[in-house]
């Protein structure tokens, strides 16, 4: 079933793509591709992706992209006619003991495709995978002067709280109508019988 829609969200990302860019499935094999775009990453980009401004290591990278699917999924955005070349990463990774199903996510975009969409469709597209995968809530650390995280969580669709916990924000993005203060105004319609059933 997951193969499924991950092969159905590809196929929307092509047929809805905003400009020359594909999103689809994360895989082992792009592990090269992502640590590539990395060397290219601003150290802001570092910093507000990992809170340091350390990057990941090879094998860090290929710890990702190896996620079993009960674990996390990911999706990775490329050029089209260039699938060589990965500019947008979106992940999540399960909590392993959180009361009710939790994961934290993770989004990285190239500083040239900054400012452009391509953050908020990989952010609204992990949401509908995540809550799909039957996810009730997704928890972001955030540096809090990351404004463009705050935008994306914002503006995502879905109802979320927001705090200050030892110098970090953290957001907790309710999904799905059954969070204990989605309100029905709050709560959108899942498009998951959409993507697993075309």
């Amino acid at each position: 079933m997951l193969r499924q829609l991950y092969s159905q969200t590809a196929a929307s990302g092509a047929q809805h793509r905003a400009s020359d860019l594909l999103v689809r499935p994360l895989t082992v094999a792009d592990a090269g591709l992502i640590d590539a775009m990395h060397q290219r990453l601003s150290p802001t980009s570092i910093y507000y992706r990992y809170l340091q401004y350390r990057k990941p290591t090879a094998a860090e990278i290929a710890t990702v992209c190896q996620l079993d699917p009960a674990r996390g999924l990911g999706l990775v955005a490329v050029v089209q006619g260039d699938p060589a070349a990965i500019v947008g990463l979106a992940y999540y990774v399960r909590e392993a003991y959180a009361a009710e199903p939790t994961a934290e996510p993770g989004i990285l975009i190239e500083d040239r495709f900054q400012s452009q969409g391509l953050g908020r469709r990989l952010w609204q597209q992990l949401q509908q995978v995540a809550l799909c995968d039957g996810l009730r809530w997704l928890r972001i650390w955030s540096a809090p002067e990351n404004h463009r995280m705050m935008q994306l969580v914002r503006g995502g669709g879905f109802p979320y709280t927001a705090k200050v916990y030892d110098g970090l924000s953290e957001y907790l993005v309710a999904l799905g109508a059954g969070a204990p203060y989605a309100s029905k105004a709050e709560t959108h319609q899942p498009w998951c019988s959409t993507l697993v059933l075309q």
